[in-house]
């Protein structure tokens, strides 16, 4: 007997399907699925390590900004304590994001170095870190003097046993009398009188080429001064004849006049409107917290220093100078008699005079006159002097130090 096997019922519209078709058909599509899910796996793979990765970036990068906000903190520190500081000892902690461990240690008088590493979360389980190394400087102006005296086309005058001892650059003539001398070299754009001064490093050399002259930014030093504060003198002269003032950062309106003993320390630059008179034994002294630093004391009428008076510089190695700048354009603009002013005077406008045994350290004029036994002995240090506006001066980094250490 014969078994009848129905037919797959025929849907209107669509073709029958041979039974042996559907079996591979049905095979086909569990290889597609397979094929789906291994690559979907593959793909969910790439893409964790892509997110896994792009985690570690991050936090990597959490790890450079807390080293380098370290090294904010660090130079903040240095300037709150004026350069008196070298880290905390201890782990500092940003936030809930991580730490960060900073040392400072001593390079130079003006140089240190810093060291900051930052940790995401702390330096116990760190999943990440990066070190920060770099050095931080004193923000200052450097400015030149390469001579003991440097002037200008007015020329140097010496009489009656004065001396240079350093070399002197006249871009007008330099001319002697009285027993003058120049323990150093001598160079003038005009003539060098003969036999005096006596130069003791032969030969002279007259018909030089002109000297470029160290230059000061006035105004800057002004606004320096002016952002201490300002001081209205009363009367148009404020007057110190006693005791130990602190003068500066500071702006005078009127004249200056620091008299009878009186021991003034020099906290930052000064901007008088006025002149400036120092006698009578009274002094200005550059704080100590300079250090090898200088600063102004910046004038706009005359500077006389007499009877006594005297500018002191800093006790440190290389001597931080007290510079006192003279805008004014009179004969003398500045002004040193009876005692030494162990300072830097600067009077390229007008006339600079130094008589009756005074000892000075520098000289850049207009025209200077030294004479009756003045003394002017420069100091090496002074061919690169760093001028600062404050004790310490500003920290800031040093160009080209920065170094990043993962």
């Amino acid at each position: 007997m014969s078994i009848h096997r129905p037919q797959s019922p025929k849907l209107p519209g669509f073709p029958s399907i041979p039974q042996s078709q559907s079996g591979f058909v049905l095979l086909v599509g569990i290889l597609v699925v397979t094929a789906i899910i291994i690559l979907s796996a593959s793909q969910f793979g790439r893409v964790a390590n892509f997110v896994r990765q792009g985690s570690n970036k991050v936090v990597q990068q959490q790890a450079v900004n807390l080293a380098e906000a370290g090294v904010d903190y660090a130079i903040w520190q240095l300037n709150e304590n004026a350069g008196d500081w070298f880290g905390p000892g201890v782990e500092i902690t940003v936030g809930t994001t991580g730490t960060f461990f900073v040392t400072v240690t001593p390079e130079s008088a003006n140089i240190k170095n810093v060291v900051v590493t930052g940790y995401v979360p702390n330096s116990i389980s760190p999943r990440q870190k990066a070190t920060v190394k770099t050095q931080v400087v004193i923000d200052a102006e450097t400015i030149s003097f390469n001579y003991a005296v440097q002037v200008g086309t007015g020329g140097v005058e010496m009489e009656n046993s004065a001396t240079i001892n350093g070399t002197a650059y006249s871009n007008g003539n330099i001319t002697g009398s009285g027993s003058s001398v120049i323990n150093g070299e001598a160079w003038a754009v005009g003539t060098i009188s003969s036999p005096d001064p006596t130069i003791t490093v032969q030969p002279p050399h007259p018909n030089s080429p002109p000297s470029t002259m160290p230059t000061v930014d006035y105004q800057f030093w002004k606004d320096a001064a002016t952002a201490g504060g300002t001081t209205n003198c009363p009367n148009g002269v404020c007057r110190y004849d006693s005791g130990s003032p602190n003068l500066g950062p500071q702006k005078f309106i009127g004249n200056l006049d620091i008299a009878g003993g009186a021991q003034a320390t020099m906290n930052g630059p000064i901007y008088v409107t006025g002149n400036v008179e120092i006698r009578n034994s009274a002094s200005l002294k550059l704080n100590e917290n300079f250090g090898s630093n200088s600063t102004m004391l910046i004038v706009d009428g005359t500077v006389d220093i007499h009877n006594g008076g005297t500018l002191v510089p800093t006790n440190s190695t290389p001597k931080g100078y007290i510079m006192a700048v003279t805008l004014s354009t009179a004969d003398p603009a500045l002004s040193v008699r009876n005692r030494g002013v162990n300072a830097i005077l600067y009077a390229l406008e007008g006339t600079a005079e130094v008589r009756n045994d005074a000892t000075v350290t520098a000289i850049v004029a207009k025209k200077l006159i030294i004479r009756n036994s003045a003394i002017l002995t420069y100091d090496q240090g002074l061919a690169n002097a760093q001028f600062t506006t404050g004790p310490g001066g500003t920290w800031v980094i040093r160009k080209g130090s920065y170094q990043y250490t993962k």
